[in-house]
């Protein structure tokens, strides 16, 4: 079941470069001409207004000057939700910084490719208003310096309402060393974040997943982060056979603090796009106990080096492949009054049957799950619906956002971490996540999800 997911999401990837195959005017086919012939010269940065119907060819452009090293930042005009949604998953998925509006605050210009500006099909020298609209449109709030918690302290961060700007916070606030293991990392907040601690003089080690659903911007970040003095190198080998991958998102700060998120590291996971149908509800917390600082250090360390983990040394923390089926399955399992349950992807035969269990012995199920287009089918998520809406559960899409939450509220605690609901994440990937019993965190993740499920 995990390789026909995977497979399918790979398929869902690669439609989004075929969004512009569908019917276009003749003023839209030239204006896409002349952006890609655009793209295709520059050298450092791009800044463009794209339609959901772009052509093939000018979105290979754009992801392809991602790949170069190309700075490249994109205003996506929401067309259908489905189209649109495609085209930013994988634009986003190979380094292009794209937010999603229904009308672009950038007006009177195409695109800007270095110093030129494409006005029409016209090209002419970029005015410094031109530059400035489009800089502004990405550059996010200016944020203030912050410290670390308090030690012995947990705090949840939900997305996107939280925002990036605590992540850089906790970043900015390192004096000796970031470790940093990332599944996708594109948001240039963050990235200036670690750079800027590098250059003060922080260690900064970086683990990236080179395979990627979608497409993989590794190879260019990796080459950007070393410029900058932070030491970088792929994800553990053993994790990328049989279709599997190093999916967790983790960091450790000057050993006072993990951080640690059930997201990525990009502009949808962080807060930063304009329509909110395209920003991700995700779950990021920052945990400033010594032990599971320790447990996480621990992995890290091992990842790193290539070397096994066990579960009997992580007793605080759920890794996959270490422990995490055993103890997700049994949290849910010991569910006595109320199971609230939030998954990007549940495809996993054994979960559907203790999620459908737990409402057979009188527990409160609620669920929901992430909505991914599927042109020409059903989307992954529906076999899961259909079983537990006939069960008798609240089941259903989340559409407020796109759910790409991993997150289980059970009685008086809460799971928050990376693993999805399916073969890979409980047992094979590299997955990270803990569960939480302080009231504050819980009440978090139960608000949330009831405005969610409104």
């Amino acid at each position: 079941m995990r390789r026909f997911a995977l497979i399918f999401a790979l398929f869902l990837g690669g439609c989004a470069l075929e969004a512009g195959d569908v019917d276009t005017d003749a003023d839209e086919v030239t204006t896409d001409a002349a952006m890609t012939a655009l793209v295709g010269s520059a050298k450092k940065i791009v800044y463009a207004n794209v339609k959901s119907t772009a052509s093939k060819a000018l979105t290979t452009a754009l992801t392809s000057a991602a790949k170069s090293g190309v700075e490249v930042h994109v205003i996506l005009k929401e067309g259908s939700h489905d189209t649109t949604w495609q085209l930013q998953q994988s634009l986003e998925a190979n380094g292009v910084d794209c937010d999603v509006m229904a009308t672009s605050t950038v007006t009177g210009v195409n695109m800007i490719a270095d110093k030129t500006a494409l006005v029409g099909t016209s090209k002419k020298t970029a005015t410094t208003a031109q530059t400035s609209a489009f800089a502004q449109a990405f550059a996010g709030d200016k944020v203030s310096s912050g410290s670390l918690l308090p030690s012995g302290t947990v705090k949840v961060l939900p997305m996107p309402d939280k925002g990036r700007d605590r992540i850089i916070q906790v970043f900015g606030a390192a004096k000796k060393t970031i470790d940093l293991s990332i599944y996708a990392l594109q948001e240039r907040g963050v990235v200036a974040s670690l750079e800027g601690a590098a250059k003060r003089g922080v260690t900064v080690r970086v683990m990236l997943e080179p395979k990627t659903v979608g497409g993989s911007n590794e190879a260019s970040m990796a080459k950007e982060l070393s410029a900058a003095g932070i030491t970088v190198q792929s994800t553990p080998p053993n994790f990328d056979a049989s279709h599997n991958v190093d999916h967790a998102k983790f960091a450790i700060i000057d050993g006072k603090e993990l951080l640690m998120g059930t997201g990525n590291m990009v502009r949808s996971g962080l807060g930063g796009v304009t329509d909110d149908v395209y920003a991700n509800r995700d779950f990021w917390f920052e945990d400033a106990r010594t032990t599971q600082i320790g447990e996480a250090q621990r992995v890290f360390d091992a990842d790193w080096a290539h070397t096994s983990t066990s579960a009997s040394t992580l007793p605080d923390l759920v890794v996959t492949p270490d422990n995490a089926d055993d103890t997700i399955g049994a949290f849910i399992d010991g569910a006595k009054k109320r199971l609230y349950l939030y998954n990007q992807s549940l495809s996993d035969a054994d979960y559907i049957t203790k999620i459908i269990a737990a409402k057979k012995r009188g527990v409160d199920v609620r669920v929901l799950l992430g909505y991914q287009p599927a042109f020409g089918g059903q989307p992954p998520n529906a076999p899961a619906i259909s079983q537990l809406t006939a069960a008798g559960i609240d089941a259903q899409y989340l559409k407020k956002h796109y759910l790409h939450a991993k997150a289980i509220v059970a009685d008086g605690e809460v799971y928050l971490g990376s693993q999805n609901f399916t073969n890979g994440g409980l047992r094979n990937n590299r997955e990270m996540g803990e569960i939480l019993s302080d009231a504050t965190s819980v009440s978090t993740v139960v608000t949330t999800f009831e405005a969610d499920a409104e």
